[in-house]
């Protein structure tokens, strides 16, 4: 490959980075020193240590993360002529809790809280964790605007497909305590340097701090709501697929048979071919009888001519 005299791919990387933390902290200041709402939406430890560690987390993650603001930018487009505020700040008294909601649209009766999702497939309703953010909000919202009424829209995207979804979500006193109560014991636990209990979340496995994680270590089997909703639908899939596959693989079979006994080597339907294949005979070695009849060739072939490959895990299905 051609030695360049600058490395772009580095240069690249270095310069990403920087922006996205320079702009993190202009828009969301230093998160060391408060308590935000995404913070309290999903598992207390991993926002605790965020917060105590200077962690960094990949490129590849940061990319990831990046679809979130490409949400924003697509859902700002519909808003026409509506007036909105960008990135509004909500906190409690001393500024210990905060949020900053990505859009605020009010008028003289009522303020509506836009939070943007973006994810890789689609849901029915959304994510707990979704739900508990904006209860924050609200709950904060509510003490700066007392008269108005507060409600709030989740639009969840998925910029890879198109598919998008408005979820409403009405206060909730029940829920606001909960998430008021969830930001009170990560303070504390900044304050007293106590690392808060692990929570079953859908991203453990994303984790940066999974390795030590007391939930991996006693081997976790509790799952969050939206991790088990993922399950089903793969469950269902798998089936659906079983089925279809089945299926297909009767009616290939017929076919075959029907353009055997009528000659027919390739056809044309709706701009596809269908052709034959196979019916060829070949030789191959069988292992397992080399290993028995010559134990000692076999192992000085392996040693010399082996190679290691590492399987990528995938999903066991019983």
């Amino acid at each position: 490959m051609e030695k360049r005299a600058i490395n772009f791919k580095e240069l690249w990387t270095k310069n990403f980075k920087e922006i996205l933390e320079k702009e993190s902290f202009e828009n969301l200041g230093d998160r060391k020193l408060y308590v935000g709402s995404s913070d309290i939406a999903g598992c207390l430890r991993k926002a605790y240590l965020q917060k105590m560690n200077n962690k960094e987390i990949s490129i590849e993650q940061s990319i990831t993360f990046e679809r979130g603001h490409l949400a924003e930018d697509l859902v700002k487009k519909g808003f026409g002529n509506i007036p909105f505020k960008e990135q509004y700040e909500v906190k409690n008294d001393d500024g210990s809790f905060r949020s900053h909601i990505d859009f605020l649209i009010e008028n003289k009766y009522e303020a509506i809280i836009v939070e943007c999702k973006s994810l890789s497939s689609s849901v029915e309703s959304p994510y707990e964790s979704w739900v508990l953010q904006v209860q924050f909000q609200m709950a904060l919202l509510a003490q700066e605007k007392k008269n108005k009424k507060i409600s709030a829209c989740i639009v969840a995207l998925n910029v890879n497909n198109g598919w998008h979804e408005f979820f409403w979500i009405q206060p909730n006193t029940s829920l606001q305590k909960i998430a008021m109560k969830k930001a009170e014991e990560l303070r504390d636990a900044i304050e007293l340097q106590i690392e808060p209990k692990a929570e079953a979340q859908g991203y453990c496995g994303l984790c940066p701090f999974n390795s030590d994680c007391p939930l991996r270590l006693n081997g976790c089997t509790h799952i969050n709501e939206a991790l088990k909703e993922e399950a089903k639908e793969i469950l269902t899939l798998n089936e659906t697929t079983k089925v279809l596959n089945e299926r297909l693989d009767s009616l290939k079979k017929s076919f075959v048979d029907k353009l055997n006994n009528l000659e027919i080597k390739k056809l044309s339907v709706d701009n596809k071919v269908l052709s034959l294949a196979g019916g060829i005979t070949s030789t191959s070695l069988d292992i397992n009888a080399w290993k028995q009849g010559n134990p000692q060739s076999y192992e000085n072939v392996l040693k010399d001519f082996s190679k290691t490959t590492t399987r990528a895990k995938y999903l066991l299905i019983r």
